[in-house]
């Protein structure tokens, strides 16, 4: 132990010496990478889908067909600009929300604490660090009270190393010095800063490794999707183009079939996917930004969707965070009340942000308590320790009459042999039924440790709780409490909340792990309240959790950090320990269990919108890839141009992309979504075939008079069923039922039917795209084939639905 007039030493720069070095050292940051927007616009050509246009405009530049190559390039150009214009605006938003996660550190300034910024530290600052803290810049150790640290950032090595106070004004060993990004395990200290910014170690290493960010299941999806897209795809042209050759013989148009088969790709391609990804996930994002959340990783407001068991501490979540005494075991013959000890196990309350049980504690006092704990100063203090799960502290009066005061839970005691759990079992046990916290303390005067009695306190249920586990429910997703406290405060609180009927559901971590692991995987999912967890422990829960679950973790303290990582959804609280909020993907600036569950059912829409467009983009794109395909092997013209089809793909996909803020029913949030890519092909195989027959139905219809004939009316037929197939796709329930599209969908659909109309009627863009304008008669034909495909894929999507259901 550390006296405490060690601290007092340590006054700290004034502010005009903190002033005077920032202009000389800059600001405790990184470096703000340089050119963002250009990187953004780079990074658009990383996919595969913008990199195959660019090469098919080139093939095509190359092949003396200027207009189509530059029609190619303006789709490209299109598509580029709204990703980057999208990008580029998250961006912005996610820079003025890092104010809101604005880190900050407790440091010695003209002689007082004083918490700042952490960009606006100095060197020669002088820093207060405790349990929890990210050490904010290179520095070395000055005071150390059983100091302990975690530096697996540069070491690898998980075993926490301990600290000592230098005994150098200039320079420090290896055990003296502190790096930026070092975490504090244990203990407290002061210490001094030696560098920052770019000049820490951390900033050495960022500037020489490139840092990778793990995929997501979203991701991984997608990638599927577009790789399964492009095989088919490139197989189907090779055969078409391999095949019109073969038929046609030296008559074939090598440089017309190879311009068509690259826009066919073109067309067949979902290049507006990554675009609708980022409608959705932003849209879903802001949402999150009104109700005080804010999301690190984008693609976590889907995967939060994909949550069905939610677990979490109850401390601020399913409690109000607040405790207030309750009730006071005192121990007969002692000269202490229990309160008055365990509120000078705090003594310098006032000096810095109270602990709960402090913070309790004097509330609690009565005017005469309060005279006896106002005698008292500190003289040294002892830090808390996890493992003896207890604190500290040794205070003495004026007449030099010294007390070294422990508190802590009851089991130390029982530990320490200063009571017997025989003698106050049915005080405890009737204080946990009820839910109460309790605290143990003792006292050493002088003639040894003796135990000084229990103090109760209660954290009750916040009034939204039982609402809200409700709501949890009904979208099918469990909540599961991993904590610390006793068994029965963790049950009493459970039942209040409505997460527990009986005991069973219950049980302290070590015995449940204690059992075989056949046992364990079958009761696991049973179990909604874990007590007496460890952080070991609570790794090895969600670990085993994730085996049958989507596990979404709320955390908070620096033990959580390791299930933080293993969750597939982490959250914490904006006042969680710096190295619990580096971990997690989302930050809840408000500690409210109804901002999860509500953001679980923004992740199922997010998902359900992505599924929309899915859906209907791989349908109608295949649908007229094979008919468009398998057309031109018996006529002796392009049944469509290459710059009509990208025109159709370009009418199509603006409808399509305003899905991602469609509305989504009650029923398509009630269970978890995923990523089934075995239903999805089942669907697009079956539903695009019925697109191919419509075209094949106009295909006959009009090949005969004219190949602009053709062209025109299959390209306006084209444009209205996919719009029609959007509307119906969009819910596998009958059309009826699946409620009013969004008006951003209506009002994009109209222009499109406007537009695919107008175009061939207007002589200069008919000319460019080489249309011939429609007959009343033709319209009316058109008209009637898009009505009869919208009733047959109606019909043949119910039993898919049903299949879609049964898996």
């Amino acid at each position: 132990m550390t006296n405490n007039n060690e601290w007092k030493e340590w006054k700290g720069l004034t502010e005009a010496e903190a002033a005077e070095r920032r202009v000389r050292y800059g600001a405790n940051a990184l470096p703000v990478p340089k050119h963002r927007l250009l990187g953004l616009i780079l990074r658009q050509f990383r996919g595969i889908f913008n990199l195959i246009l660019l090469f098919a405009a080139g093939v095509t530049f190359s092949l003396g067909e200027p207009i189509d190559g530059a029609f190619i390039l303006l789709f490209v150009f299109l598509g580029t600009a709204l990703n980057v214009y999208q990008e580029h605006k998250s961006n912005q938003a996610a820079d003025k929300l890092k104010a809101y996660l604005l880190s900050t550190i407790t440091v010695m300034r003209d002689g007082i604490e004083q918490e700042v910024p952490t960009e606006t530290l100095v060197p020669g600052d002088i820093l207060k660090l405790e349990s929890g803290d990210i050490v904010p810049a290179d520095a070395i150790v000055r005071v150390a009270r059983d100091l302990l640290v975690d530096e697996t950032t540069f070491t690898g090595e998980s075993i926490p190393v301990t600290k000592h106070a230098s005994a150098s004004s200039t320079t420090a060993a290896d055990e003296d010095r502190l790096l930026q990004g070092i975490v504090i395990v244990r203990g407290n200290a002061l210490a001094e800063i030696t560098a920052i910014g770019q000049g820490t170690q951390l900033a050495h290493i960022a500037s020489t490794a490139s840092t990778v960010q793990a995929e997501s299941e979203l991701v991984k999806s997608v990638d599927k999707i577009s790789n399964f897209t492009m095989k088919v795809t490139l197989l189907t042209l090779g055969f078409v183009v391999v095949a019109n050759i073969l038929i046609e013989g030296r008559q074939a148009d090598v440089t017309g079939l190879v311009i068509f088969a690259i826009a066919l790709a073109v067309s067949a391609i979902p290049e507006a996917l990554p675009l609708v990804l980022t409608f959705s996930l932003s849209r879903g994002a802001l949402e999150f930004a009104k109700r005080d959340v804010i999301v690190k990783r984008l693609s976590a407001v889907q995967d939060l969707g994909s949550v069905n068991l939610l677990c979490t501490d109850k401390t601020g979540t399913i409690t109000e965070n607040h405790l207030v005494f309750s009730n006071v075991y005192p121990m007969a013959g002692s000269p202490y009340d229990p309160l008055v000890l365990a509120r000078l196990a705090a003594i310098n309350l006032h000096d810095r942000i109270p602990e709960p049980f402090d913070h309790a504690s004097d509330e609690a006092l009565t005017p005469a308590q309060r005279q006896i704990v106002d005698r008292y100063i500190l003289v040294q203090e002892e830090a808390f320790d996890p493992a003896l799960r207890s604190n500290g502290a040794v205070v003495k009066q004026a007449d030099g009459t010294a007390l070294h005061i422990r508190r802590g839970s009851p089991e130390y005691f029982f530990g320490e042999g200063l009571i017997s759990l025989d003698a106050v079992a049915d005080w405890l046990q009737a204080e946990e039924e009820k839910g109460h916290r309790v605290l143990g303390v003792s006292y050493d005067d002088g003639t040894g440790a003796h135990f000084g009695g229990f103090v109760s306190f209660v954290d009750r249920i916040k009034d939204s709780t039982i609402a809200t586990v409700a709501a949890a429910k009904q979208m099918n997703v469990a909540i599961t409490v991993i904590t610390g406290d006793a068994l029965k405060v963790a049950e009493a609180v459970g039942r209040e909340a409505g997460l527990v009927t009986e005991s069973a559901e219950v049980t302290e971590a070590a015995a449940f792990l204690a059992l075989p692991l056949a046992e364990r995987k079958k009761h696991v999912s049973s179990i909604r309240v874990f007590a007496r967890t460890t952080p070991d422990q609570k790794l090895e829960l969600i670990q085993m959790l994730k085996e049958q679950f989507t596990v979404g973790y709320l955390g908070e303290g620096i033990n959580d950090a390791p299930a933080l990582k293993a969750a597939h959804v982490s959250m914490v609280v904006q006042s969680a320990a710096d190295v619990a909020r580096e971990t997690a993907d989302i930050v809840l600036l408000q500690n409210d269990l109804q901002v999860i569950v509500d953001g679980i059912r923004f992740g199922r829409e997010t998902h359900a919108n992505t599924m929309k467009y899915i859906r209907a983009t791989l349908i109608s794109n295949f649908g007229n890839f094979y008919a468009v395909a398998i057309g031109s092997l018996f006529i002796s013209f392009l049944p469509m141009l290459p710059k009509q089809l990208l025109l159709l793909n370009l009418l199509s996909d603006f409808p399509m992309m305003a899905i991602a803020f469609d509305r989504v029913s009650a029923q398509e949030v009630e269970r978890p979504q995923r990523y089934d890519l075995h239903s999805l092909y089942i669907i697009f195989v079956t539903m695009g075939l019925v697109s191919t027959v419509f075209d094949f139905i106009c295909f006959g219809l009009f090949y005969r008079i004219s190949p602009a004939v053709l062209q025109t009316n299959w390209f306006i037929a084209s444009v209205l069923t996919e719009i029609l197939l959007m509307l119906s796709i969009r819910s596998l329930s009958p059309i009826t039922k699946a409620g009013c599209p969004a008006p951003s969908i209506v009002i994009l659909s109209v222009i499109a039917i406007v537009l695919a109309v107008a175009l061939p009627m207007i002589p200069a863009t008919a000319a460019f795209f080489e249309f011939q304008t429609p007959t009343m008669a033709h319209l009316g034909i058109i008209l009637g084939i898009a009505f009869a495909y919208l009733i047959v894929t109606e019909l043949v999507k119910r039993p898919l639905s049903g299949f879609v259901k049964k898996k």
